[in-house]
C-alpha cells in the first residue's frame, strides 16, 4: 500500500509591496481547482531588544501584510486553498529554506526601474539564485507602460543543466498567458539565473 503524502504547496513571500500581491495573484493559476494550497509567506527579522509592546505591534503589522495579501487572492473568486504564515527571521535565508519543500516559489519585484544596479532587486536575484526550486519573479506595475508591452515571459539561462527546465517552464507560461517569451544569458556578475530555474513574469 503506497503511502498518501499532502500536495507540496506553491510558496509566495509577501512584503506589503504591490509588486509582491501581484505575485500572489499570479500564483492563483498555478493551485486554483486544484488540491495545492497556497502559502502567503511573510518573514521579518524581530528586533532582540523590543520589548512586548514592540513585538506586537510588530507581529500586528506583519499580519495585517498577509491579511492585505489574502484579501487580494480572496477578490479574485477563485477556488484556492490558502496558508498564512509569519517567520522570524532574514528574508532570502527564510525564502530558500522554504524553497526546500516546495516545486514553486513567487516573489515579487519592482522592475529596473527600481533597480539602477541591475534589472532585478537584490531580493529576487538572490533567492532566484539560491532556491532550490523553480523560482517565479513577478514583476510589479510601471506606470507609463501599455499593458501589451509587459505581457513578457524572461527566462534567463545560464548554460547549467537546469536551463532545459527553465525554458520548458518559460515557455509554458507564455503559451498560456498569451506573452511573449524573452530568453537572456548572464553578461555580467548580478544576473538572476539559480536554482533549479528561474522566470521572470
Amino acid at each position: 500500500m503506497f503511502d498518501s503524502y499532502p500536495p507540496k504547496s506553491v510558496v509566495v513571500g509577501v512584503d506589503g509591496s504591490q509588486a509582491a500581491i501581484r505575485a500572489a495573484r499570479w500564483a492563483v493559476d498555478e493551485v486554483a481547482g486544484s488540491d495545492v494550497p497556497l502559502r502567503l509567506l511573510y518573514v521579518a527579522r524581530t528586533d532582540p531588544g523590543a520589548g512586548p509592546l514592540e513585538a506586537r505591534a510588530a507581529l500586528a503589522a506583519a499580519e495585517e501584510v498577509v491579511h492585505e495579501a489574502y484579501s487580494a487572492v480572496e477578490a479574485l473568486g477563485r477556488s484556492v486553498k490558502v496558508e498564512t504564515e509569519v517567520l522570524d527571521g532574514e528574508p532570502v535565508p527564510t525564502l530558500v529554506a522554504a524553497s526546500r519543500s516546495t516545486g514553486l516559489l513567487c516573489v515579487g519585484d519592482t522592475g529596473a526601474a527600481q533597480h539602477p544596479e541591475g534589472w532585478l532587486g537584490s531580493t529576487a536575484r538572490e533567492v532566484a539564485q539560491s532556491a532550490h526550486c523553480s523560482v517565479a519573479i513577478v514583476r510589479g506595475e510601471r506606470d507609463g507602460t501599455a499593458a501589451a508591452d509587459r505581457r513578457w515571459i524572461v527566462a534567463c539561462v545560464d548554460g547549467s543543466p537546469e536551463d532545459v527546465d527553465v525554458l520548458e517552464l518559460a515557455l509554458n507560461e507564455a503559451q498560456r498567458r498569451h506573452a511573449r517569451l524573452r530568453v537572456v544569458t548572464e553578461a555580467a556578475p548580478g544576473g538572476a539565473p539559480g536554482g533549479d530555474g528561474a522566470a521572470v513574469i
